[in-house]
């Protein structure tokens, strides 16, 4: 693997019993339909996508599947439902073989943790809600997925209908 997409859910509905079954809000709506609109200039190639099994991040995954490409293959979680970072690193470091490119679309901690241990910046910024980070890995060898081994590309927010450099 080569590059890493971590995705946070858009904002979602906060008066629901159901951590599990909360859906997103009209302004998550918008901000993932403005965030799928900026990444379409990435071009994204098919690839796998890691998805929480919670009701907001499939919801997301909805929205950001044309800039994800549509032929992606999709791979839902129960792991990636507020895992922690340790679990969302086991995950994608087993999913990393013979792909060249991960997206990871879950929730926080566990995302924002993963993150800072993967860019060795504990300083960094936590991922709001529709937010992306991509990372690129550089080192070739068999277990590149390790502390401080990726170089952040881009880090950007989706919010409000704009998007905004982190």
């Amino acid at each position: 693997m080569k590059f890493l997409n971590i995705v946070r859910h858009s904002e979602s509905e906060i008066n629901t019993k159901d951590d599990f079954l909360r859906t997103l809000n009209n302004q998550g709506i918008k901000d993932a339909i403005n965030l799928d609109n900026y990444l379409i200039q990435c071009n994204f190639k098919k690839h796998k996508i890691i998805c929480s099994t919670s009701k907001r991040t499939k919801e997301t995954l909805g929205y950001l599947q044309n800039s994800l490409n549509p032929e992606s293959k999709v791979i839902y979680s129960q792991d990636a439902y507020l895992g922690t970072f340790k679990k969302l690193l086991k995950q994608v470091t087993l999913e990393a073989k013979n792909t060249r490119m991960i997206t990871l679309i879950g929730h926080n901690p566990g995302l924002s943790d993963l993150l800072s241990y993967l860019i060795g910046d504990y300083d960094i910024n936590d991922l709001g809600t529709t937010s992306i980070a991509s990372l690129s890995f550089n080192n070739q060898g068999e277990n590149i997925i390790y502390e401080g081994t990726a170089e952040l590309d881009f880090f950007v927010q989706s919010k409000n209908n704009i998007i905004i450099d982190l």
